[in-house]
């Protein structure tokens, strides 16, 4: 496959208003992407969907994907400040072309990025993206769109309203007489209104939110899915039964438990197939991971009945692999779930919720969940990089990664380039956690000392 040149795992991702992240590159973006999807519908005038996140560079981002758009002659409702999957879902249910989201999802808030979905609210593939580089590098069209051809914007009230409404609808009568109580950390994204309108109409007065004030700023600043250690200490203070955690963009979740106990997305993943095996849910009693998640989680799989899928990381490769298996669940350690019968995407706000209805159902506190899932140790190290080298052209990594993975007793080691950030992850994991930290220690050094 040719190798990308603007698009990583996670659609086109940067430092703010730095190429191609600045307001000229986005305004190009917006036309090869609306030039692709005119091409792809056989029609001028698509209808796109653009929906961010609220840091401070998402409105402009926003402004400019919305007029290289326009500018391309297709027409773009404009949903302002919403999550990832709400966009996801708001173009299936209007219909539309293709959507945009503006955001860096976990990134710091001097990021962002542009996600890309299709008309079936899905990522597009690679083959998809790399049509998209070459028209952006292929400059602008011959003729220029002009006069009552050229799209309209519309601004679209309360989008979440149908998003907000389903959920109830889907979870009402599964969640609203638990009495369950809930310390919820909105880490200043995107869910800040929509998850409160759901929680509350589910939860009533049993809930309290953390990190709901976003100033453009403090979007994942040491709070949400990146730090649940923090909500840990609340859901003490408050006597929760459990915390939620979301990123900036709301497409995934981490959870706590009632002893302040953080529960990741392998563990997660684990409990909600029981569940849907359980209910008989669980289509071809399979679910899909990445290479990320640990060996444990397998394990326990495996003894449930259930196969499990690997696959590269990025939530949309999982997604790929769902829809040729016909799995319904599938997700990836750092919490990005996706449940396909509600929402073709990673959605932080469904998977809290489903754990919620497995605590009602269930009765269990969801730190006895979590018992039943035993994970290996893990223990894993970025090193940053200035050149992501090819690391098979690395001499002597693969041989001292080999060498490594020999002493962990059944366990592991993973090394990858981050798709979003500058950086080469190390990770291992296996029973004996000293040895699974000095094989990363190894392998990390290794890296660093390279020149």
């Amino acid at each position: 496959m040719t190798k990308k040149i603007l698009f990583g795992t996670d659609g086109i991702r940067g430092t703010a208003n730095i190429p191609p992240l600045d307001p000229a590159s986005a305004v190009k973006a917006g036309i090869a992407i609306a030039e692709h999807f005119k091409v792809k519908c056989g029609t001028q005038k698509c209808k796109a969907v653009i929906g961010m996140d609220p840091r401070i560079s998402s409105g402009m981002l926003s402004d400019s994907v919305s007029a290289g758009i326009r500018s391309a002659g297709c027409d773009v409702m404009v949903l302002g400040t919403v999550s990832t999957p709400l966009v996801s879902s708001f173009i299936i249910e209007s219909g539309a072309d293709f959507g945009i989201v503006i955001s860096a999802s976990h990134n710091p808030f001097e990021d962002n990025g542009i996600k890309v979905f299709n008309g079936k609210g899905t990522k597009l593939n690679d083959d998809e993206e790399l049509e998209i580089e070459r028209i952006y590098f292929s400059g602008r069209p011959e003729k220029n769109v002009t006069g009552g051809s050229l799209g309209k914007a519309f601004i679209i009230e309360n989008p979440d309203s149908a998003y907000v409404s389903r959920l109830i609808s889907v979870f009402g009568t599964k969640i609203q007489s638990s009495g369950i109580k809930a310390s919820i950390d909105l880490a200043n994204g995107a869910t800040f209104l929509t998850a409160q309108r759901v929680f509350n109409a589910l939860l009533k007065k049993n809930v309290k939110y953390y990190s709901f004030e976003p100033d453009g700023i403090n979007i994942n600043d040491r709070c949400g899915a990146l730090h649940p250690e923090q909500l840990g200490t609340k859901v003490l203070s408050d006597g929760s039964d459990i915390g939620i955690a979301f990123d900036g963009d709301g497409d995934r979740f981490i959870a706590v438990d009632e002893t302040g106990t953080v529960v990741d997305g392998d563990k997660i993943i684990g409990i909600c197939a029981q569940h849907l095996k359980k209910n008989g849910r669980l289509k071809k009693d399979t679910v899909v991971t990445t290479v990320m998640s640990n060996a444990g989680l397998e394990k326990y799989l495996i003894e449930k009945g259930i196969r499990m899928t690997r696959t590269p990381v990025g939530d949309r490769y999982v997604f790929e692999e769902m829809s040729k298996s016909g799995a319904v669940l599938g997700g990836e350690n750092s919490g990005h779930i996706i449940f396909s019968d509600i929402n073709p995407t990673g959605d932080g706000i469904v998977a809290a919720l489903t754990v919620l209805e497995i605590m009602t159902e269930t009765g269990h506190r969801l730190s006895d969940l979590a018992k039943e899932i035993p994970l290996f140790p893990q223990f894993m190290s970025k090193v940053k990089v200035e050149k992501k080298i090819p690391l098979e052209e690395i001499p002597g990594l693969a041989e001292l990664i080999k060498e490594n993975e020999a002493g962990l007793a059944g366990g592991r080691m993973l090394v990858r380039y981050s798709g979003t950030e500058p950086v080469l992850r190390v990770m291992a994991e296996g029973p004996d956690i000293l040895k699974v930290k000095n094989s990363v220690e190894s392998v990390a050094a290794f890296i660093k000392g390279l020149k």
